[in-house]
């Protein structure tokens, strides 16, 4: 049970302070509801003692008690009053135990959330690079379905795996007591197909687990392709390829699936059939060695209650290590809860000013697991207000230049300097403060105009004076005018309403309802053609007004035309 061992110790390592208190919690009222399953158990064995018994009442001093307390007149009276006894606690039971599953259940999904969030927090403290090299379904499936199956399949599935050990270790000991035989026999009929079972579908399940964590992302992967590839995709007679790729990748989740099924319920049958080879063997041999039927009969039954309560346990422990087993590659998923944890902590902020230039000093950057510098020797100064444009070829280095610009990679070697500062993790919120970006293909979301500028923003929380402003600069009047919602009309996911030249202004809008200080465009109109081109042109040309910094990365000479200085990086250096 070395799984078991490894899940607990992981669980409490990674687990807040805060938590573990609530996961000690949770398991005592896991322990409850097992404790009020074998009361309810037991509620049943007085009424089978006084109907099976002769002068039942009279050999039992509690049976007694209640029936002189209560004046009753003749046993049938009694058997009334146990059977309603009986009801009420299994009543009472159910109700207790549906509201320990529901604080549980809350619990689990609670920590699934918590955890989301935390691996959420620490991929973006990762940074750029991570995002760049990292299959974005990877990091779906590590966000949503690692931790909820962590929560679900690791933190209840050892709870319940060791709750279930204690109340067999009490179901145990109460047989022994009363009957040593019936444990022996227990033992002999149970014990051996239980751990036969275990053995073989242990493995089973690592690899279940194995394909489940290779294949999520596939499926993810496949469909957003065929989804936002869509004109591609059908142009050139793709959708097939792509359907036959997600089919592939389903049929190995159902089969997952369907194996995950099977082999949750057959330990369920494999006990039964167990028991009831148990159940025969006793009849047989009892048949001849008991003095009387009667007592065959009350053996029987203490065996079929302490066998309908060990069933369910005992397959209850499967379903729990199955599930420990087939989650096992979320141990590594999630290991940077535990090792990376300092990338939880927010450093402490500074504020930045920005109020004479930018600069590079004798900065070089390499690429994680690249001898050769995409950047070499690179010094610049861009003065504030200045409008400075990149050009070079494919290659040369541009967007790295501006993503250490913008913050976004770190120099191997020098300096980036914001006035006398330094530009590091402490300043990094101002810094983003000052900032915009408009790249190529603006990031656009599934909402309105609004929305889309105001970025970020609650809809109730949009300054709708400062948005008609960014709407009148960057020339979106005529086409929001145009619109019946206006500024709140929805444009699709991604703007797939909208031109390529509609999208680039409004990424600028978002720069400018922000209070951008320095604006990066990154290629902003290579994909419009002239005329928008030369709009999109114009209207950055009205915001370089000597206090917004520009710094643009084009092909076209002419989309800078209005820079005051044209750097050319040619093979990671500023060409003199």
């Amino acid at each position: 049970m070395k799984i078991v061992y490894k899940t607990i110790r992981f669980v409490i390592e990674i687990l807040p302070s805060k938590d573990r208190m609530k996961l000690i919690i949770v398991g005592c009222l896991l322990f409850l509801s097992s404790f009020l399953d074998l009361l309810g158990l037991g509620a049943l064995l007085p009424v089978f003692s006084v109907l099976l018994e002769d002068d039942g009442i009279g050999k039992n001093p509690y049976l007694k008690g209640i029936y002189d307390t209560l004046h009753l007149t003749n046993e049938n009276q009694l058997v009334v009053i146990l059977a309603i006894g009986l009801f009420l606690v299994i009543l009472g039971k159910n109700l207790i135990g549906l509201l320990i599953v529901k604080h549980n259940s809350k619990f689990a999904l609670g920590l699934s959330k918590d955890f989301a969030l935390k691996m959420h927090q620490i991929y973006y403290k990762k940074g750029f690079s991570f995002f760049k090299t990292t299959n974005s379904n990877v990091v779906m499936r590590n966000v949503r379905v690692a931790t909820t199956q962590f929560a679900q399949l690791q933190v209840l599935g050892a709870l319940n795996f060791l709750n279930e050990v204690i109340v067999l270790v009490f179901i145990v000991v109460f047989i022994a007591i009363y009957n040593f035989k019936i444990l022996l026999l227990l033992a002999c009929t149970v014990l051996p197909p239980f751990l036969i079972f275990y053995s073989w579908v242990r493995k089973k399940s690592h690899e279940l687990g194995n394909v489940t964590q290779k294949v999520t992302p596939l499926v993810g992967k496949n469909m957003f392709q065929s989804i936002f590839g869509f004109v591609d995709v059908k142009i050139m007679g793709a959708e097939q390829e792509f359907r036959d790729k997600i089919e592939e990748n389903l049929d190995d989740l159902v089969d997952v699936s369907v194996k995950t099924n099977i082999y949750n319920l057959v330990p369920t049958r494999v006990i039964e059939t167990s028991i009831m080879l148990a159940v025969a063997i006793m009849i047989s041999f009892g048949i001849y060695y008991f003095p009387s039927k009667v007592e065959l009969l009350k053996l029987l039954g203490l065996f079929a209650v302490a066998g309908y309560r060990i069933m369910p346990s005992i397959n209850r422990m499967m379903v729990a290590i199955n599930g420990l087993n087939r989650s096992n590659w979320i141990f590594e998923v999630l290991s940077p809860l535990k090792t990376e944890a300092r990338l939880l902590e927010e450093p402490k902020q500074y504020p930045i000013a920005f109020n004479q230039h930018l600069r590079l000093e004798q900065v070089e950057f390499s690429y994680p697991n690249s001898e050769t510098p995409v950047l070499k020797n690179i010094n610049l100064t861009i003065k504030k207000g200045e409008v400075i444009g990149l050009v070079g070829p494919s290659g040369a280095g541009k967007t790295t230049l501006m993503n250490i610009l913008l913050g976004f990679l770190s120099p191997t070697k020098g300096s980036f300097l914001i006035d006398q500062t330094v530009l590091d993790i402490s300043h990094e919120k101002a810094f983003y403060e000052k900032v915009g970006y408009v790249q190529q293909q603006v990031y656009l979301i599934d909402g309105t105009i609004a929305e889309n500028i105001a970025f970020g923003c609650k809809e109730e929380e949009i300054d709708n004076k400062k948005l008609q402003t960014v709407i009148e600069k960057a020339n979106l009047r005529s086409m929001v005018d145009s619109l019946e919602f206006g500024e709140k009309e929805i444009i699709g996911e991604n703007g797939t309403r909208l031109s390529g030249g509609q999208r680039q202004r409004i990424g600028i809008a978002r720069a400018l309802y922000f209070d951008s200080e320095i604006l990066f465009l990154d290629e902003a109109t290579s994909a419009l053609d002239t005329e928008t081109e030369k709009e999109i042109t114009d209207s950055i040309h009205t915001l370089s007004d000597g206090n917004l910094t520009l710094i643009i990365i084009a092909h076209r000479l002419s989309t800078l035309k209005h820079c005051n200085r044209i750097i050319t990086i040619e093979d990671g250096e500023i060409k003199k």
